[in-house]
């Protein structure tokens, strides 16, 4: 469903003055009063009509019931008119089947309409801008831990600013109460499991299972679980009790950085987004199962290139974390020394002061970041007497996490909504 709001803007603006066509290419050409225009190929009308014998809508589902078995992609339209005064487009199919598209629904889908394809992909929730330290201080949002838990909107505004900026802050939880990531996580939706279970805990203690338990000195910047084929999107962190001194919490926007690569140092750029290095993770954890410790011994293996991008040469993954790297399978040993030092200048660009974000959780804040887009680590610490530093934690993915935002905007009739079918 499209919120109100853009429907009642659509519907003042125009409405449908002519329709013609299907052309050579099948393209059905349709005019409003306005002046717009708008191409739409014959097949993607037949296959998108909003009729009964081609979707079932219900509140359980929003199902397409045609199959590309027996889709006919060649069929034709019998006749095609405007009526109700120009607020409908309605085709009559050889197979008998009769569409009707409201204007507004072929304005909102317009494939021709630049400002239409802009819209749609806001769906995906895709970061729009990447950010250094200048500009993310400036905007980093910050919300009630309180308000979150029972205003869906907060809920909604939350996770709209991780999937922008890749982070954002709850502040004011409960101090030293144990339950907050499980309460969040179900406001939010299902909660990742990794081989470290499904909350986890992080605090220094001996045989650790992972380094940022091994001390209280600083870590490097990383993202979590290079070692996993499938690494988590999302991490989620929540202040238990927070180091005397020290213990702050710092973020580097990967993609931001990648960015400075692509134009300061094309070819460190080229070099990172082109090997792919192998990250090994090995040892144990011991976790709770069904109110019984479990422990899970783990052998964990895969590749990744540091900077991946997608089809359209965007960096849309960061992975570069504290596992073990064993192994280049596609580069000669003659390129090695070049990979190393492409990733020490990768790091040195992390730790520039112009990319760092730098804050304190206290007790009772929780921080979720995009754990394939931003790196993060946290500086060295002390303990109180007879206090350490313990936080809890667990990880999403980003279906989950988009999927909700989605859904509110539709519930919430959010300006921002878009329709799914």
């Amino acid at each position: 469903m499209l919120s109100a709001h853009i429907i009642r803007n659509l519907r003042n603006a125009s409405k449908l003055a002519s329709v013609a066509g299907p052309n050579a290419d099948r393209i059905v050409n349709v005019k409003w009063s306005d002046g717009k225009t708008g191409e739409f190929p014959l097949i993607w009308l037949r296959d998108t009509s909003p009729d009964p014998a081609t979707y079932t809508i219900s509140p359980a589902m929003t199902a397409r019931n045609l199959t590309m078995l027996e889709f006919d992609v060649e069929q034709k339209a019998k006749k095609l008119w405007i009526d109700g005064d120009g607020d409908f487009l309605k085709i009559e199919w050889e197979s008998g089947v009769l569409s009707t598209f409201p204007s507004e629904w072929l304005q909102i889908r317009n494939p021709s309409d630049q400002e239409a394809r802009k819209r749609r992909r806001k769906v995906y929730l895709f970061p729009e801008e990447t950010w250094g330290k200048e500009e993310i201080e400036k905007k980093l949002k910050r919300f009630s831990h309180e308000e979150f838990m029972k205003n869906d909107r907060v809920v909604h505004d939350f996770l709209e600013a991780v999937c922008i900026d890749g982070i954002a802050v709850l502040k004011g939880a409960p101090k030293g109460v144990r339950g907050a990531v499980e309460a969040i996580g179900d406001r939010i939706g299902m909660i990742k499991r990794t081989h470290f279970g499904i909350v986890f805990e992080v605090s220094t203690k001996a045989d650790a299972s992972n380094m940022a338990y091994a001390s209280n000195g600083g870590l490097p910047f990383h993202t979590d679980f290079p070692s996993l084929s499938h690494p988590p999107q999302l991490q989620m962190l929540h202040m238990l009790q927070s180091a005397e001194e020290g213990g702050n919490s710092l973020f580097v926007d990967g993609f931001h950085v990648a960015e400075q690569l692509r134009s300061e140092n094309p070819e460190v750029f080229r070099i990172l987004t082109t090997h792919s290095m192998e990250y090994i993770e090995e040892g144990y954890d011991i976790h709770e199962i069904n109110g019984k410790e479990f422990r899970f011994d783990y052998d964990m293996c895969a590749r990744h290139k540091v900077i991946r991008l997608n089809d359209e040469g965007k960096v849309n993954k960061i992975q570069f974390g504290n596992a073990m790297r064993s192994w280049f399978y596609d580069c000669e040993p003659s390129q090695v020394q070049n990979v190393y030092r492409a990733m020490k200048t990768f790091t040195d660009h992390c730790y520039q002061s112009r990319n760092v974000l730098k804050f304190r959780l206290e007790d009772g804040d929780t921080v979720l970041w995009a754990n394939q887009r931003l790196l993060h680590t946290r500086d060295g610490f002390k303990n109180a007497p007879g206090k350490s530093r313990t936080l809890t934690g667990c990880y999403f993915d980003w279906d989950i996490v988009k999927s909700r935002v989605r859904h509110l905007r539709d519930k919430l009739e959010l300006e921002q909504n878009q329709p799914s079918a």
